[in-house]
């Protein structure tokens, strides 16, 4: 929910809350890195000296009368927290509540209702004795236990998801022109074929005027409507499950309109694991194989790869994120020339990173 709200207030607040909102944002997302250095600190502490700088507007604007509240406090001691303690997995600013779930409510139910506090007091007071038996006990844990326990982190750590497709084609022997139409890409035969001229000795390949007129050897391809991939989610190794995120190139049916989901993919090898350096963003329009027999009996070439790929219309985005929200702003390209076709790629599936999340802006 709160990713979104950025995008909601744009247009209809002002800058300073905009500056606001955004710090207060990047300081949350910049908490939950798995692991820190002096330069992500240091976004930190940026993060939160700047929606110090601008929080007064809230006051001014009537939203707010003060911030004089518990979990903003606490925002102060985050980078010393975790220069003394290590990362914030495993912790949230939900303690408040839960501490008075466990020192007030619970107490009171162990209670009879008559003269409560001195009996919540002892039953808080056993709780504590239980917690720090507990805490006795396993501090003589066996080494050999131990060893397996970390281990066992370790390796679900390492476990990766990538991506995942269904075993059997959401649409077989789909015709390059019934492919073209449902999943809205009309320049897909185009890219098609500078795609598979690539795969052609220097000898052999056509020059990419006369491309666009090459002949295709076949003329179905089996198509996938989804996959999934593992999120690159902050935290999530820490407790070795991943997240799973699903991608869809879906065709509508009937009534039911056609989904195809923008994504961020890897450009070149300067790409990094944060930001959009590197990366491009575009529409994916389908999701497909290349075909091990051609007509009847011929097999394929064996430089033909056999994974997964993806035909992805590319959208112009800016070159600098905005002022005040940092965010940047997407739009519909131009035909690459007079023909018509619009700039795109045939991509391994692999390349693709997450979902693109935008918001339009009318």
């Amino acid at each position: 929910m709160a990713r979104i709200l950025l995008g909601c207030i744009m247009g209809k607040a002002p800058s300073q809350v905009i500056v606001c909102y955004r710090a207060l944002l990047d300081f949350i997302y910049v908490a939950q890195y798995p692991t820190h250095d002096d330069s992500t600190l240091q976004y930190l502490t940026n993060a939160l000296d700047e929606f110090h700088a601008n929080k007064d507007i809230l006051v001014d604007l009537g939203i707010r009368n003060h911030f004089n509240i518990p979990k903003f406090h606490s925002m102060l001691h985050y980078e010393e927290c975790i220069r003394n303690f290590g990362t914030t997995d495993n912790y949230n600013t939900e303690m408040f509540e839960r501490f008075h779930i466990d020192y007030a409510k619970e107490a009171w139910r162990a209670s009879n209702f008559h003269n409560e506090l001195p009996q919540m007091t002892q039953w808080l007071s056993r709780q504590e004795k239980i917690v720090m038996f507990q805490s006795y006990i396993s501090h003589y844990q066996s080494e050999e236990e131990r060893e397996e326990e970390v281990q066992e982190a370790v390796d679900g750590r390492n476990q990766d998801v990538g991506v995942v497709t269904a075993k059997r084609p959401a649409a077989p022997s789909q015709t390059l022109s019934n492919i073209q139409t449902k999943h809205g890409c009309p320049s897909f035969s185009y890219h098609l074929r500078i795609f598979l001229n690539k795969f052609l000795t220097r000898g052999d390949s056509i020059p990419r005027t006369q491309v666009g007129n090459a002949f295709l050897p076949f003329d179905k391809l089996d198509v996938w409507h989804s996959f999934k991939f593992s999120l690159d989610t902050l935290g999530n190794d820490v407790d070795g499950q991943k997240g799973i995120d699903l991608v869809r190139a879906q065709p509508g049916r009937g009534k039911s309109p056609g989904r195809f989901d923008v994504v961020v993919v890897t450009h070149n090898d300067g790409a990094e694991s944060t930001g959009l350096h590197g990366m491009k963003v575009g529409r994916l329009r389908l999701i497909f194989r290349l075909p091990e027999v051609i007509g009847l009996y011929n097999e394929a070439p064996s430089v033909w790869p056999k994974h997964h790929f993806a035909y992805v219309e590319w959208l112009t985005l800016s070159r600098s994120p905005g002022a005040h929200h940092n965010m940047y702003s997407v739009t519909k390209p131009l035909p690459l020339d007079t023909t018509g076709h619009l700039p795109g790629d045939i991509v391994p599936l692999s390349t693709v990173r997450h979902k693109y999340a935008y918001q339009t802006l009318w």
